[in-house]
Formats: C-alpha cells, structure tokens, sequence
C-alpha cells in the first residue's frame, strides 16, 4: 500500500510538472506575435492582390469623370447656379449628351447636366415643354436645353436637332 501511495504521489508530481494545460507567459506572448504576422502577411497579400487587377486611371480621365459629376444637378437648380450664363442639358432617356457637351466645349459656356432618369426630376417632365419663373413652373416633353442668364431661362431649345443647331451656331459665332 505503501508503494501505491508513493506510486500516486509520483504521478501526482509528474502532472504538476506537465502543467494543468494552460499556457505560461513565454508561448502566449509567441503565439500573439505569430497571430500578427499571419494577420499582416494576409493583408499585405490581399492588397497586392487587388491592386494588381486595377487598371490605374490617367489623370485626364479622372478629370473629365469628376467634371461630369460636378456637371450633373438636379433640376430643382436649374436656376441656382452661381455662373452668370451658363447652359443647362435636360435629358431624357434616349438621348445621348455627348454630342451636346462636345459642343458646349467648343463654345467655352459653363454647361450643367440634368438626368431626367432620376426620379426626382420626373415630376418636370410633362406633355408638352412649359417655362415658368421658377423651376417648379418648367415642364418639359422633350430633351430640352436652356440658356441661362442672371438666374432666369433666357432662351430654351426642345428636341435633339433644335440643339444641335443653336450649338452648331453657337460654334460658328465663336471662331
């Protein structure tokens, strides 16, 4: 019985020695380090990853997408904007405005965008082209540009060839 005892005693010391299965200090403070390497080679792999499959923009191209961004507004300003003169494209749906801005170029006169697609400029588009004081007083039925001066629609050009034809004119006056 004796050895039974000594025995168990024996094995008692041998599990205390092996620990209780928690960790000490020293391989906590290894797995950490290990955990943030993982972490920082998984990002570094995952940018390298998606930068990679980018194209990088030129800086033109970036320019001009920002520009017709800025470009677009809603057409509850339509008359709002701080440019003295300035034209404004009301566009519907198949209408392109490409041709349009092109032209507006060329001529050198700040020009805005109006994408009549949004639903909040649907409520301006009606049966047939109505101007007002205000921009709650203007409908349209037509892709529509307006010439704007001082605040206040100083001349508008419904349908597709009516304004290619004013910018066209526009274009020729300015050489």
């Amino acid at each position: 019985m004796k050895k039974a005892k000594i025995k168990a005693k024996k094995n008692e010391k041998e599990v205390k020695e092996q620990g209780t299965g928690l960790m000490d200090g020293k391989s906590i403070v290894i797995m950490i380090v290990v955990m943030a390497l993982v972490f920082v080679t998984f990002y570094f792999l995952t940018n390298f990853l998606i930068s990679r499959n980018e194209k990088p923009a030129s800086s033109s191209t970036n320019s001009n997408s920002e520009e017709k961004d800025s470009n677009e507004i809603a057409f509850s300003q339509l008359l709002k904007q701080s440019d003295k003169t300035y034209y404004v494209f009301a566009i519907l749906e198949n209408d392109k405005t490409t041709v349009y801005t092109e032209y507006a170029d060329r001529i050198g006169t700040k020009y805005y965008q109006i994408n009549m697609k949004d639903a909040m400029n649907k409520a301006y588009i009606g049966e047939e082209t109505l101007i007002g004081e205000t921009a709650k007083d203007i409908k349209i039925s037509d892709s529509t540009l307006f010439v704007i001066v001082d605040g206040k629609v100083d001349s508008y050009y419904a349908g597709k060839d009516n304004i290619i034809n004013y910018l066209k004119e526009k274009v020729v006056e300015k050489k």
